[in-house]
């Protein structure tokens, strides 16, 4: 996300810079203009609205993307691209994207295969055990999970099927495709196959011969290279398709003719298993669909609480607690953190309410409906052309509709089915996020479907009215560029000191931890999550100082507590930030009861924003206990009983008391 932003500023910099030498500003209108500004007006009255105004702007932090700033730099990007990139460009611009899918395809069938390049190049050790995911099961490459590398890949391979359907030399494109489907294959995700499945079903029936406005295998297609043989083309890439599934199986089907022919593992000593980690596709438990349903049902709950302009964007993490259904507690994910509702359409309901939802339905309709237009349109056209070239076979008209930009929405249009039906599964992610936008932009410049709005004149003139005035406008541009670069680095920086001292944390090195998170916190002081977890570490090196430097451990206490404080003022509907204000006060709780008390108080603010939540009252019970107070930690556990009866640890410390 933040090499999105820091692309968008170089290219909005560069496009202003260039209206100025122009004496213009020039911004094409498209199709889309109005639901996308409706869309991003809807998005802004959510984080007005918002439970969490500092998560609605910037987005969840570990994700970052669909965030209102995310959300800006998408659509800048998405006017730059129709008012600046030329028609003649776009193959070119397709095929570094088609490199680039290349050799992440190539990085993941080498997972598959026991050699992760992540570990060659981290670790230099030639295998893929540097991962604690099993990556050899489901590959993920360098987009960090399977499905997110899943629903990648297939929004590339329509458009390089456009390429194997209309370049001479098909050989390389054949390739690639193969390519592309094996990693796909490998990743094993349902919810992007199934997009996969629809978008191939509309690439097959909108590159037919019947949309072509013929029905017969006339001597237009001499003339169309494109339609050329489609049908036969597209069977061979559908039977190397069904090929891999066979070899490898799929995300639907269990048989693969390899295990067929594997070696029979050899008889061994049975040891205990090692717990692993991972998804539950992964290691197994309750059937991901079901999770889903809860969640989803969830989510149902946010959006009848918050039905106008929803919890606000991007705060599913937070509202989610609210109405988080008892029977979550009772599958094997129960202790996960959902920040998303793994629909991305739910998740709009829930986060955005109906006005983020209908505009967000509004956007993709209208791309859906002007899809179909303009390929109605493209067969009316062949149809006449056909007629033309009937009565006139030396007479080629020079631009036909049915030529190469026909296939290309076609992909394109593929591409986004593929999208549509993937996000009723998951959700997007920064690189499938920039396709949703920058797809229909493509179709709008290959089709030539735009308006040329110019903003000159009187509204300018004073730029020009001296030389000295150009130049010191371009030079402020220029520092606003560079200044808003600089920034990002400093965010990227902050982020990178922060995950040293999170590390230094978890390993026990309290003071590294503090001294890391401190740094990351005076770099980017805006983020709250750097101060809760700077709060936490300087709560672990004050009571680790207590006995050795009474001094600088009470002033450890104070800082530990002030942004403790800060943090839960400024955001006091984040259950995360309680969960961390609860870990730090019973650090501090060594100095005295007073700190249980606040302990116990930020539980029962997080059990009010989180009633369903066993863990919470599981440590509560704790804490009650340690203040020596029994029968209220006999209720807490019994609470924590009720939400979640095959809680282990719950049910072992109340025996242990009842002993």
């Amino acid at each position: 996300m933040l090499l999105v932003y820091g692309l968008t500023v170089v290219i909005v910099g560069a496009w202003v810079i260039k209206s100025i030498n122009q004496k213009s500003f020039i911004i094409n209108r498209t199709p889309l203009d109005i639901p996308l500004l409706l869309f991003l007006g809807a998005n802004i009255l959510s984080t007005i609205f918002s439970i969490d105004t500092h998560t609605s702007i910037w987005g969840y932090y570990s994700r970052s993307n669909g965030g209102l700033l995310s959300i800006i730099s998408y659509l800048l990007l998405y006017f730059a691209f129709v008012s600046n990139f030329p028609k003649d460009k776009l193959k070119t611009l397709f095929k570094f994207a088609l490199a680039s899918g290349l050799i992440i395809s190539i990085w993941g069938i080498f997972e598959h295969f026991g050699v992760s390049p992540s570990c060659v190049i981290l670790r230099g050790e030639v295998n893929a055990s540097c991962w604690v995911q099993d990556v050899q099961a489901r590959v993920f490459a360098t987009l960090g999970q399977p499905n997110w590398m899943a629903a990648y890949l297939s929004m590339l391979i329509f458009p390089a099927l456009y390429f194997f359907l209309t370049e001479k030399n098909k050989l390389p494109y054949y390739i690639l495709l193969i390519t592309y489907y094996l990693a796909f294959t490998f990743t094993y995700s349902r919810g992007p196959t199934l997009g996969l499945i629809g978008g191939m079903v509309v690439s097959i029936l909108l590159s037919s011969r019947r949309m072509s406005g013929s029905n017969s295998d006339s001597y237009i297609f001499n003339w169309i290279p494109a339609f050329a043989g489609m049908t036969k083309q597209m069977v061979v890439v559908l039977i190397s398709f069904l090929f891999v599934n066979v070899l490898f199986g799929s995300a639907l089907t269990s048989f693969r003719l390899v295990s067929k022919f594997a070696t029979p593992a050899r008889p061994s000593i049975s040891l205990p298993a090692t717990p692993q980690s991972g998804t539950q596709l992964e290691t197994g438990g309750t059937e991901s669909g079901q999770i889903r349903f809860i969640v989803w049902r969830g989510a149902l709950d946010i959006f009848k609480h918050y039905p106008i302009f929803g919890s606000g964007l991007e705060t599913f993490a937070y509202s989610y607690y609210q109405f988080r259904l008892a029977a979550h507690n009772l599958v094997s994910e129960w202790d996960f953190l959902y920040n998303k509702a793994h629909n991305e359409y739910l998740n709009y309901l829930a986060t955005t309410g109906v006005v983020g939802f209908g505009t967000y339905t509004l956007v993709i309709g209208t791309f859906l409906v002007w899809s179909m237009k303009y390929l109605v349109i493209a067969r009316n056209e062949v149809t006449k052309q056909s007629v033309s070239l009937a009565r006139s076979p030396r007479h080629v008209p020079e631009r036909y509709m049915a030529r190469d930009d026909v296939l290309f929405v076609v992909a394109l249009l593929a591409s986004y089915i593929s999208y549509l039906i993937y996000n009723f599964f998951l959700f997007s992610v920064v690189i499938i996020a920039l396709f949703f936008y920058l797809f229909p932009a493509l179709a709008f410049v290959a089709t030539e479907s735009l308006k040329v709005f110019r903003v000159q004149g009187s509204v300018l003139s004073w730029i020009y009215r001296r030389p000295m005035y150009t130049r010191i406008t371009k030079g402020l541009i220029i520092l606003i560029t560079i200044y808003l670069l600089f920034t990002v680095f400093k965010i990227w920086y902050a982020d990178t000191l922060f995950a040293k001292g999170e590390k230094a944390s978890d390993s026990g090195n309290p003071g590294r931890a503090y001294n890391l998170l401190s740094l990351a916190t005076s770099i980017n002081p805006s983020e709250p999550f750097f101060r809760s977890e700077l709060a936490y570490s300087a709560a672990q090196a004050a009571a680790a100082l207590k006995d050795e430097d009474a001094s600088r451990s009470a002033s450890l206490k104070d800082e530990a507590e002030v942004e403790m404080l800060k943090v839960l003022k400024s955001n006091p509907n984040n259950v995360s930030f309680l969960r961390s204000a609860i870990r730090t006060y019973f650090e501090l709780s060594v100095f005295g009861k007073a700190y249980t008390q606040k302990t116990l108080e930020a539980i029962n603010r997080a059990t009010g924003l989180a009633p369903t939540d066993p863990k919470l009252y599981y440590n509560k019970a704790l804490v009650l206990e340690s203040a020596d107070k029994k029968d209220e930690s006999l209720e807490a556990l019994k609470k924590a009983l009720e939400l979640k009866p095959n809680y282990l640890e719950a049910k072992e410390h109340l025996d242990e008391i009842n002993r």
